[in-house]
């Protein structure tokens, strides 16, 4: 089996989930994405042990007993680039911590459609890269944000793309509540 590093970016305070907005008061989305990073880990520590898994945030978590990287606010992709190149030609995986629907095995599909070289999860929309999976230590200029599946996937041809509700169902927009309050997510 592939030793993977993992690294969930998880955002915290004032800046979770600041384009729920209009739907939920600050409190209720602070609430709200550490019940989600909660699942998000749960699942990932079904999978890996904690030591194996680090965590991207301004303050490190009371409750987390795996690794921490501390979120100096110079950018996502600058954090993430960062981490990634202290973990040298080892296999990693970028897992984003607003994913309420995730499961052990939208992971494990991922992980296996990587294992080899490398595949990403995309959003519902088939635009934006919500899990990114590379067991080949490829060199990869990690583009998270607007449009990020096609400018990780012009990088390399061979990228696999991983469609999963699990994967697919991050937590963003009032329509992405919709989405999974349909599928059983209690906001």
């Amino acid at each position: 089996m592939i030793d993977w590093g993992v690294l969930v970016p998880i955002k915290q305070g004032n800046a979770s989930k600041s384009r729920l907005g209009d739907m939920l008061e600050r409190e209720a989305r602070s609430d709200l994405a550490g019940r989600m990073a909660d699942h998000v880990l749960g699942v990932l520590t079904s999978l890996f042990a904690p030591h194996r898994i680090t965590i991207l945030s301004p303050i490190r978590l009371e409750r987390w007993s795996g690794g921490w990287v501390k979120d100096e606010g110079v950018g996502l992709n600058a954090e993430l680039s960062t981490w990634r190149a202290a973990q040298g030609q080892a296999p990693v995986l970028i897992l984003f911590a607003d994913l309420p629907l995730l499961s052990a095995e939208d992971v494990t599909a991922l992980l296996d459609l990587a294992a080899h070289g490398a595949a990403l999860a995309t959003d519902r929309w088939g635009q934006g890269t919500n899990a990114l999976a590379i067991a080949d230590g490829r060199p990869l200029t990690l583009s998270f944000g607007k449009d990020s599946r096609a400018l990780h996937c012009a990088q390399y041809a061979d990228i696999a793309v991983l469609r999963r509700e699990g994967l697919m169902a991050d937590l963003d927009t009032p329509d992405d509540v919709a989405f999974a309050r349909a599928r059983g997510f209690v906001i």
